[in-house]
């Protein structure tokens, strides 16, 4: 017969769990491999030396972006060599460039006239009324029929601002008492060809203040004034 204790001792015996003492061969895990881009396989050139072509042996040049600057603005200045005597001499007296002048044909009609002495009723070369000469310089430049007095003239004449004032118009004055009495011929640069009584025909200034105080307005001749 056993024991109380050792009927405990062989029933714990008995019923121990078996723990095996050989130790389990575990083979380790690896996490799988990541993947890696491989570089893309390159392909070696041969060098070659350029070679200059037959127009020029100079280096291969490369293309570059350039800015191209507009170029400066130029005054063209007036061609005065091929000018008349006639112009160069009243470019002078205009004070004006020869670009600037008015017709040649005006201008070639007024000149001889000029020196000519004022005669009253006059209308040729040994005396000249301002009348008269605007009437033989328009008609001789452009066959302008006018007629003959000044103040006569001066109603023909469509009016003219002084801001429009053109080559060819007509500048009326008072010069004895009131109404129109004198005429004129636009020139231009401010300057009118006329038949001064003191000085004969010659050309004036609009700003001389004898004609400032006595000017009395423009006229433009009427379009079909010529003669037929």
């Amino acid at each position: 017969m056993l024991s109380g204790c050792a009927l405990i001792s062989s029933f714990t015996e008995r019923n121990r769990p078996v723990v095996s003492t050989t130790t389990a061969s575990v083979s380790p895990q690896f996490l799988p491999p990541l993947a890696v881009d491989k570089p893309l396989p390159t392909k070696e050139v041969e060098s070659k030396p350029i070679r200059p072509t037959r127009a020029s042996s100079a280096a291969p040049t490369v293309s570059q972006t350039v800015q191209v600057q507009p170029a400066p603005l130029t005054y063209s200045a007036p061609q005065i060599e091929s000018a008349t005597p006639v112009q160069l001499k009243y470019a002078v007296l205009l004070d004006t460039e020869v670009e600037q002048l008015p017709s040649s044909g005006l201008l070639e009609q007024i000149d001889p006239w000029m020196g000519v002495p004022y005669r009253s009723g006059g209308s040729n070369r040994s005396g000249i009324d301002c009348s008269a000469f605007t009437m033989q310089v328009l008609d001789g430049c452009c066959g302008y029929k006018l007629p003959r007095t000044s103040r006569q003239q001066h109603a023909y004449c469509e009016p003219a601002s002084m801001e429009t004032l053109a080559s060819g118009d007509l500048l009326f004055y008072a010069t004895r008492g009131k109404g129109v009495s004198h005429v004129g011929i636009y020139l231009g640069n401010g300057k009118f060809a006329h038949a001064s009584v003191s000085n004969g025909v010659t050309v004036s200034d609009l700003s001389d203040p004898y004609y400032q105080k006595r000017f009395i307005s423009a006229g433009r001749i009427p379009a079909g004034s010529t003669r037929q």
